[in-house]
């Protein structure tokens, strides 16, 4: 049998586990939920009518996901994809998977005060709301 790359071992792992899931749960009902509408922040910091931008870096999950999303938000002029924390030397995938180099995957979003608050990014990031 071929060696598997280490790098590519969890997500086999984790492909196989969906399958034999599916599997195991054809034929129940559905519990998915309804959607339902998330309420804005209760309290915001105002827009700073000088500032023509601001940055905020937030981490976790998939950093691939949380740039896809963001990335499309009027008002957000950018969101790159990188690693917080940690040695530069470790700031790459292989390593930065075996949960050892101190790093958490993050999106650096710079955007607009005057056309999105940083409250409203929060709302985004955590609930996914557009």
């Amino acid at each position: 049998m071929p060696q598997i790359s280490s790098f590519f071992r969890p997500a086999l792992i984790f492909a196989a586990l969906l399958l034999a899931a599916g599997i195991a749960l054809q034929g129940l009902p559905s519990a998915a939920e309804s959607a339902r509408s998330t309420p804005p922040p209760m309290l915001d910091e105002p827009a700073n009518p000088q500032a023509t931008s601001e940055v905020a870096v937030l981490a976790g999950g998939c950093f691939w996901g949380v740039q896809g999303v963001l990335q499309h938000v009027e008002g957000v002029t950018s969101a790159v994809s990188g690693y917080a924390g940690g040695a530069a030397n470790t700031a790459h995938c292989e390593m930065v998977g075996t949960n050892t180099t101190g790093h958490a995957e993050s999106v650096r979003v710079t955007f607009d005060p005057a056309r999105i608050s940083y409250g409203r990014i929060l709302q985004i990031y955590f609930f996914g709301c557009p």
